[in-house]
């Protein structure tokens, strides 16, 4: 396998806070290869999203980067200056938001929002083109992402735009800088199903065309499925299994892993009840000792209530943290 485009190894990611400190994330170690698509699929408030912000140093407000690297091509990503890690967003990586609603403003055009990127990075920053084309080329990323008369579009405000032609914008205004890495933050969670397969279809052919590699954030199995070659499951703060595609839903290794693929409806199955997980998250303030599944996993031990397990390799390429393979 080449060189990893990205490689992160030790991330840790927490919250301080008056009550406490939350480990959103709590030593993180991920590969994104080369033209890969790796999926981060978790329950909501594991920290997929917050790994997320680390690699770009957006961190929401309160949280800090406490530990760890974060290696884009080599470059360690942490140790650039605000200025630096600037001209990286947008050109070399690009992160689509969640939700396109609180992502786009409100007050300017769709066309204004696509083009100042351009104007920011390639006119000014590199002097790639001129101020002239700038408008040529908000036409030519609406266009490859599928926005029926963009040359109209260019001018309509968000609110005139429904959620799939918002999220087409984001996803325009992500690729203007043909970027090396697209992280993409549950980029269909707020869309039905037949704009979602469209968006996720899109990203598919952005990698064929652009050779663009992408780190997809969902808690979509469906989504992981459809889209990914490899997979990496993130629980409380910390990854607990990662593997290829197919291994995770043939042979899933992590009790939690197996509960999660156990509850996805399956078509012709005789109804029945689905399998599900005591609802006893962990307070990311006070997690518990040993292994943090170990409230919740049918097959704990005492040894997973006093130890905590390590990440090793069960089988080639198959990375789990569960004492049952140790």
């Amino acid at each position: 396998m080449s060189e990893p485009i990205l490689r992160i190894r030790g991330l840790k990611t927490y919250f301080f806070m008056e009550r406490g400190t939350v480990k959103a994330v709590d030593g993180v170690d991920l590969d994104v290869g080369k033209k890969q698509i790796l999926g981060l699929v978790g329950e909501t408030g594991c920290g997929k999203s917050v790994t997320a912000h680390s690699v770009l140093k957006l961190v929401p407000y309160g949280g800090t980067i406490v530990a760890g690297k974060i290696l884009f091509e080599g470059r360690d990503l942490l140790k650039l200056s605000n200025e630096e890690m600037r001209k990286v967003r947008g050109t070399e990586i690009s992160m689509i938001f969640q939700d396109p609603e609180t992502s786009l403003d409100p007050v300017f055009t769709l066309g204004y929002q696509i083009g100042e990127p351009i104007e920011l990075h390639q006119v000014i920053e590199q002097h790639l083109i001129s101020p002239k084309e700038v408008p040529k080329k908000v036409l030519e990323a609406l266009q490859t992402v599928g926005i029926p008369d963009p040359k109209a579009r260019v001018d309509s405000y968000p609110h005139q735009l429904s959620g799939g032609m918002k999220q087409r914008g984001m996803i325009a205004m992500m690729i203007t800088g043909t970027p090396k890495l697209l992280v993409a933050d549950e980029p269909t969670t707020a869309l039905d199903v037949t704009i979602q397969a469209q968006i996720l279809d899109l990203m598919r052919k952005l990698r064929q065309k652009l050779g663009t590699s992408i780190f997809l954030i969902t808690h979509d199995l469906a989504v992981v499925a459809e889209m990914c070659d490899r997979v990496a499951v993130m629980y409380a703060g910390q990854l607990i299994e990662e593997t290829d595609i197919i291994p995770l839903f043939e042979q899933p290794l992590h009790p939690y892993t197996q509960v999660l693929i156990n509850a996805i409806p399956k078509p012709g199955a005789k109804r029945g009840k689905l399998a599900t997980i005591p609802p006893l998250i962990p307070n990311l303030m006070r997690l518990p000792r040993g292994c943090r599944f170990h409230p919740r996993c049918p097959k704990a031990t005492d040894k997973c209530k006093r130890v905590k397990p390590q990440m090793i390799e069960a089988e080639r390429g198959h990375l789990v943290r569960c004492h049952l393979y140790s």
